[in-house]
C-alpha cells in the first residue's frame, strides 16, 4: 500500500587552492545568526572540510565538489555539512547563504565576465531559489567558457534532473564522467536520472561505480537498494539498506525501505521490527505508522497481527498528513476491518477512492477490499 521513499538527499577543482578546516577543541560560544538548516553556496573550488581528532592533529576528510550544502551543526563560525558520507567543518567564511550568493557572484562577473566558477556557482543559487530560467542560462555560460570542466557539466545535469529532462541530464553526465572517469558524484547523479527512467539495471551499475569511489556514501547504497527492489531483488536491496544503516544508523528512510523490501519477502517479524525502528527514529514518518499499521491489519501470518495497534497507527500517519493521503485512509479502513468495524472499514475505503488517482491506481483491488468488508470479512495480504 505505501509508496518507498526514494530519494530521500558539483563542480570539480578548477584551482590548486586548498583550504584544510580544523575546529579548535574545547567549548565553543554560540554564534549570534543560526544557519542550522539552511543552505549553502560555497565561493569557491578546491575547499576541505575536516576536523581536530583527541591529540590535536587535523584531520583531513573530503574535498568539496559540490557547489551546495545544507549546514547541519554551528559552532564558533565552523559549519558541519556532510559531502558523498561524511561529514567534517567548513568555515565560514568560506561560504555564503543561498539568498546572498546571487549578489555575491554577480559582482564578480561585473569584475570578470569569463569568470565560468561565478556562472556555475550563481546558477545553482537561482536553481536554489526556483528560477530555473536564470540558473540554465549561467550554466550554460559556465559549460561555454570551460567546457572541459566536468563541474559544471554536473551542475547542469543537476537543473536537468529538477526539470525531468532525464535525457539531457544523462547526457551531461555522461560527458563529465568522460572528463573525469572516477568522479563519484557523477557516477551517482547518472544512477539516479536513470533510476528515475526506470532503467534500473544501468542505474545500478552508476551507482555501484559511485561506491567504488566514495565507498561511505550511503545515499548510493540506499539508491542502489531502492533500483534492486524495483526489479523485485529483494535480497541485495535489504543487504544495500543495511550497509546505508551502518554508515548512518539514525537513517530512518533505509529501515522504512528495508521494512518493504522484507515484507515483500514475507519476513514480517523483521519487517516490523524495521518498521518500528523507523517511527523512533522519525515520530513524525507518517509513511513508516502507516506501513506498520498495514502490515499488523493485513499480514497473513496471525502472530503479527493487531488490529487495535494498526487503527492506532493508521489515525496517526492520517493526522500528520491533516487526513489528506488518501493512501493512508484507506489503510485505516484495512484496520478498522481487522477489529470487525467493518461499516468504519467501508466508509475509510470509499473516501479514498473519491480520487480519480488513487482510483487509477488502486481501485480495483479497494473494490475487491470493500466487498469483503461488506461479508464482515477483513483484508488478507497475500
Amino acid at each position: 500500500m505505501n509508496k518507498s521513499i526514494s530519494s530521500r538527499r558539483s563542480v570539480a577543482p578548477a584551482a590548486a587552492l586548498l583550504v584544510l578546516l580544523s575546529v579548535p577543541g574545547g567549548a565553543f560560544a554560540a554564534d549570534d545568526q543560526t544557519w542550522v538548516g539552511d543552505r549553502v553556496v560555497v565561493k569557491q573550488s578546491g575547499v576541505r572540510i575536516g576536523h581536530t581528532d583527541a591529540a590535536g592533529w587535523q584531520v583531513y576528510v573530503a574535498e568539496l565538489t559540490d557547489v551546495v550544502y545544507t549546514v547541519l551543526d554551528q559552532k564558533d563560525g565552523w559549519l558541519l555539512v556532510r559531502h558523498c558520507g561524511v561529514q567534517g567543518w567548513l568555515d565560514r567564511e568560506q561560504s555564503l547563504l543561498t539568498e546572498d550568493a546571487v549578489t555575491f557572484f554577480t559582482q564578480r562577473i561585473r569584475v570578470d565576465s569569463k569568470d565560468a566558477l561565478a556562472f556555475a556557482h550563481r546558477g545553482r543559487a537561482w536553481q536554489e531559489r526556483g528560477d530555473h530560467e536564470r540558473a540554465l542560462r549561467d550554466l550554460n555560460e559556465s559549460v561555454r567558457l570551460s567546457p572541459e570542466n566536468p563541474g559544471w557539466l554536473r551542475a547542469r545535469g543537476l537543473l536537468y534532473d529538477e526539470l525531468k529532462d532525464y535525457d539531457r541530464a544523462i547526457r551531461d553526465y555522461t560527458e563529465a564522467i568522460r572528463l573525469a572517469p572516477g568522479d563519484a558524484i557523477a557516477h551517482y547523479r547518472r544512477g539516479s536520472a536513470r533510476k528515475a527512467k526506470q532503467e534500473y539495471e544501468q542505474a545500478i551499475r552508476d551507482f555501484s561505480d559511485a561506491i567504488r569511489f566514495e565507498p561511505r556514501w550511503s545515499d548510493a547504497y540506499f539508491n542502489r537498494g531502492n533500483s534492486y527492489k524495483s526489479l523485485k531483488e529483494y535480497d541485495r536491496a535489504i543487504d544495500d539498506y543495511s550497509q546505508a544503516m551502518r554508515l548512518d544508523p539514525k537513517w530512518s528512510d533505509a529501515y522504512f525501505n528495508r521494512a518493504n523490501a522484507r515484507r515483500f519477502k514475507k519476513e514480517y517479524t523483521q519487517a516490523v521490527n524495521d518498521y518500528r525502528e523507523a517511527i523512533r527514529l522519525d515520530p513524525k514518518d507518517a509513511d513508516a505508522s502507516s506501513g506498520l499499521a498495514w502490515l499488523l491489519a493485513t499480514c497473513p501470518d496471525a502472530s503479527v497481527r493487531d488490529g487495535p495497534k494498526a487503527v492506532e497507527l493508521a489515525t496517526r500517519a492520517c493526522e500528520l498528513t491533516s487526513w489528506e493521503a488518501l493512501y493512508f485512509l484507506a489503510v485505516l479502513g484495512a484496520a478498522e476491518a481487522e477489529i470487525g468495524d467493518f461499516d468504519e472499514a467501508i466508509k475509510w475505503q470509499q473516501r479514498a477512492l473519491k480520487s480519480a488517482r488513487y482510483e487509477r491506481q488502486d481501485g480495483e483491488k479497494a473494490r475487491q477490499r470493500i466487498l469483503l468488508y461488506e461479508k464482515r470479512r477483513p483484508y488478507r495480504e497475500e
